[in-house]
């Protein structure tokens, strides 16, 4: 069942990865999922503090951009574009899953059904040195939560952004977060899934509320689409 699995999870990785890069790939993969819905690039400003679904914020308008629900100020990207908050931005370059963990000599089998790996790319917008901290980001999918497998992050795979030590101000580095996942939540990534990603020096929580402040979020069911393929 376990490599049933992870092959339906790798056919659902190519197929984000393809539809984020333009790629004309239609109709469902071998778990039933579509590519993302490819959404033309938002022109003109948003304004942070005004209501997300006013701005069209929204998992039925996918504008993208700064808004405010739920006392949470959220700034908002569709898969390939980039989420800038206070301290950080931060982009998707990567989607993949494998069966089980291998790095620093041991092998881990996750506790559900998969890893899935995400490859990041980060920027430090602080005036001061940051490093991207373990548990900084989580995936939604539906009414499911996943924290960042911060152990097996730590001690057995190495290309971890927790592992990429400290950027300096403007400097970019790349890596990984990892999510120990079920079969029934990978199955509705494409319909129903959501990165999000905190501000450097905060944590990550199953429970969003007003205290956060401000929360980056990367929609996996929508894919941004290059001005030179948009047409008109």
């Amino acid at each position: 069942m376990r490599n049933k699995v992870a092959l339906a999870l790798l056919v659902l990785a190519a197929s984000i990865v393809m539809a984020a890069c333009g790629g004309t790939q239609e109709g469902a993969d071998l778990a039933g999922n579509t590519t993302p819905r490819a959404v033309p690039a938002r022109r003109g400003r948003t304004d942070p503090h005004k209501s997300c679904d006013a701005q069209g914020i929204n998992s039925t308008q996918l504008q993208t951009g700064a808004c405010t629900a739920d006392g949470v100020q959220y700034a908002v990207a569709n898969y390939g574009g980039v989420v800038r908050l206070r301290s950080l931005a931060i982009t998707i370059l990567e989607v993949g899953v494998a069966p089980a963990a291998a790095g620093n000599g041991r092998r881990v089998a996750p506790e559900r059904d998969a890893f899935m790996r995400m490859k990041l790319q980060v920027q430090n917008l602080d005036r001061k040195p940051r490093r991207f901290g373990f548990n900084q980001t989580m995936l939604g999918i539906g009414g499911s939560n996943y924290l960042e497998s911060v152990d097996v992050e730590r001690r057995v795979h190495p290309e971890s952004l927790g592992n990429a030590g400290t950027m300096g101000p403007g400097e970019t580095l790349r890596g990984d977060v990892l999510f120990d996942i079920t079969e029934a939540d990978y199955q509705q990534l494409q319909q129903r899934g959501r990165f999000f990603i905190w501000n450097f020096g905060d944590q990550a929580s199953a429970q969003i509320s007003r205290r956060i402040g401000q929360l980056g979020q990367i929609r996996l069911y929508a894919a941004d689409v290059a001005p030179s393929q948009q047409r008109g």
